[in-house]
């Protein structure tokens, strides 16, 4: 459309031209009416007429121009085309003469809306022609003469055919992305509600495990036994208060400092056939050497963390039993040996 209104302004601007026509065509008609025949005056204007006529003939638009009494001066090629006439055929005739009564009454009145109101008035219509549909978008202008009257009505036709299929092609798209979107949205909604399901899930299971963590250190401080926690490299990683009363060890010095095997001597029980300790689970009676390298002997019990290469390990000091042990079998054989000895000494007296 552009290019077309370009290729016009060429020649002069749309008011001017049409203006113009219109005194053409008026000039025309007086020189006739009043039987002046200046011929030399007819051609130049006739010649005038044509140029305009062969400017138009060669728009995409459709166009054509009335006077204010609804008759046409003039169509181009395609306007006219569209009625099934030529260009001189139109010339001054009505809507009436071309089209169905209530069409052609249905453009009169746009016509006469637009002469009565000034302004230029724009609507769409829709056809089927040449095989298909087809959609025009109209425009009908005023149009003043050098006084400033309104003198007649100047009609454009653009096929905007093309641009509706793209529009509708475009909506059906956008259509289609909006669905593409609320789909993506209702399962992003999903997402986030299972997110926060778990979210709601993970911090329900952290203040469990913060109650048990505390639970645990609670348990671990009184149990009544020394205990530790070995890693899977044998460093204690962790103690409790009587393991650091048996040790002579503060926990800081041996928490993350120091290997289990400095405390267990040689990493072998007692002498009672028992196999190493490990720690390993199960119950054992090992030597256990203190900060002064005194020996302890303890009772040790050792199972696994579980879900971890951890081993937990409890100690309970046996050395006073395992010395009232040893005291009551030095006692007992002292016992057998008395015993033995009146034995003997009741014989001799038999004897």
């Amino acid at each position: 459309m552009e290019e077309d209104t370009n290729g016009l302004d060429k020649f002069m601007s749309i008011d001017k031209f049409i203006s113009e026509l219109i005194g053409f065509h008026e000039q025309i008609k007086q020189l006739k009416a009043s039987e002046v025949h200046h011929k030399l005056q007819v051609a130049t204007l006739q010649e005038s007429l044509n140029q305009y006529q062969t400017v138009i003939d060669h728009l995409s638009q459709k166009v054509f121009l009335k006077d204010k009494n609804f008759r046409y001066l003039l169509a181009n090629e395609n306007y006219a085309r569209s009625l099934g006439v030529s260009p001189q055929q139109i010339c001054g005739k009505t809507d009436h003469d071309f089209l169905p009564f209530e069409t052609a009454e249905q453009s009169l009145n746009e016509d006469r809306e637009v002469l009565e109101k000034g302004v230029p008035a724009e609507h769409e219509e829709s056809h089927t022609r040449e095989g298909g549909g087809r959609v025009e978008r109209v425009v009908k202008s005023p149009v003043k003469n050098v006084s400033g009257e309104t003198a007649g009505i100047l009609g454009i036709f653009w096929d905007i055919t093309d641009l509706r299929a793209r529009e509708e092609e475009l909506g059906k798209r956008f259509a289609e992305l909006t669905r593409h979107l609320d789909v993506r949205t209702d399962e992003l909604r999903e997402i986030q509600g299972r997110i926060q399901s778990q979210e709601a899930e993970c911090r329900r299971l952290q203040e469990k495990l913060k109650n048990l963590e505390g639970l645990y250190g609670i348990l671990f401080e009184n149990t009544g036994t020394a205990v530790a926690v070995i890693e899977d490299n044998r460093m204690i990683s962790r103690v409790n208060t009587e393991f650091e009363k048996i040790s002579g060890y503060s926990r800081a010095e041996v928490e993350g400092a120091r290997n289990w095997n400095e405390f267990i001597r040689d990493g072998r029980p007692e002498n009672t056939g028992e196999s190493a300790p490990g720690p390993v689970p199960g119950m054992r009676v090992v030597k256990f050497m203190d900060r002064q390298n005194r020996e302890r002997t303890v009772s040790m019990a050792a199972c696994p963390i579980p879900d971890t290469h951890q081993i937990m390990v409890s100690l309970t000091d046996i050395t006073k039993y395992q010395q009232a042990r040893e005291e009551l079998n030095r006692i007992m054989r002292q016992f057998m040996e008395i015993m033995v000895e009146m034995e003997r000494g009741v014989k001799n007296l038999d004897g």
